[in-house]
Order: C-alpha cells, then structure tokens, then sequence
C-alpha cells in the first residue's frame, strides 16, 4: 500500500504542461495500471483482453455502432501500438504484404547511368553495372539495419559515377597498353 501512495492517481489531471507530460518518465506500477476511459454517451468502448500479467494484453476500441475499430497494445516501455489487420485495408493499393518497391525513376536512373557507359566501352559497361547492383544491395541491407524508408538512387549512383570516372581514366587505358604489348608465357 505504502508504494501505490507515491503514484499519481490521475497523471492526466496532475498540474502539468502536455511537454512536460510527454516527457515524464512512468514508473512500472503506472504503466501497469488499469484506466477508465469515459466516453460520450453516444460514443464507443474500451475492452481489455488478457490479464494485469499477460503480456499479450490488448485493448479493443469499439465505435458507437459496436463494430471494432482498431486494437492497441502496450509493450513494455509503456508504448502504445495499433495492431493493423492487413484485410481491413480498403483503401490500400497493394493488396500484399509490405515489401521493398523501386520506383520507376530509381530504374531510369539506372539505365542511363548504364547506357552511358555502354557507348564508351564495354569494361565501363561492367564495371558500372556490378557497382550499381552492388550498391542497390547496399541500400538493401541499410534498409533491413534502419526500418526506415530509405531512397535507393545515392549510393548506386555515386558509385556507378566514381567507376565509370575510374574506369575510363585509369583501367581503359591500362587494358590499351596490354593489348598493344603482346606478353608471351
């Protein structure tokens, strides 16, 4: 009884600013705690599925109509997710589930950068692709460390532009002189 004494019974009502709200740090039994939440009365409901001690605990937001309208859950740093179910979204283009999508100017830039270097010479032709597909690889691994949207031009291109440039000044001429000099094994 002693520790439930020092919570704040009703931290939204507390004499705080919502910055400094935002920025308080809950202590465990808080973030553990069951809520009321009052709604209208022509508003909805809140229903808590699971126990105080489940961690698969979930809140389940009904609408004035009863139908469900989205379920929440509070992972344990006292974050609140909603879980989205992937039929329920009927606005969506892409019925399939989130994957990595190159737009059509991300493949434009490619094949110019290509066949850039495809009329100089086929080496550059290499060199440039196996560099613009290594970086696409990349921005791929960046994506999987980062969860984040990330643009696939950058790195693909800012290598492509360096080999192409040390292709054609460096390798190209050295190939010349090689296939001027014949070597004999």
């Amino acid at each position: 009884r002693e520790l439930n004494s020092n919570i704040n019974q009703s931290p939204l009502l507390a004499d705080t600013s919502p910055e400094e709200f935002y920025q308080r740090e809950f202590t465990r039994l808080e973030l553990i705690a069951d809520v009321e939440v009052q709604f209208p009365r022509n508003g909805g409901r809140v229903e808590k599925v699971g126990g105080p001690r489940n961690r698969d605990c979930k809140y389940l937001v009904y609408g004035k109509d009863g139908d469900l309208r989205r379920t929440l859950v509070v992972d344990r740093n006292g974050k609140v997710f909603e879980v989205s179910d992937e039929d329920d979204d009927d606005e969506s283009v892409y019925d399939e589930a989130p994957s990595i999508r190159l737009g059509l100017g991300d493949f434009i830039f490619y094949s110019v950068m290509v066949a850039k270097a495809a009329m100089y010479s086929f080496t550059t032709f290499a060199a440039c692709m196996l560099v613009i597909l290594s970086g696409l690889g990349g921005t791929l691994v960046l994506l999987s460390v980062y969860h984040s949207a990330l643009p696939a031009l950058p790195i693909s291109i800012f290598l492509g532009v360096i080999f192409y440039l040390l292709t054609k000044v460096l390798i190209e001429p050295w190939i010349e002189v090689i296939m001027t000099s014949p070597i004999y094994v």
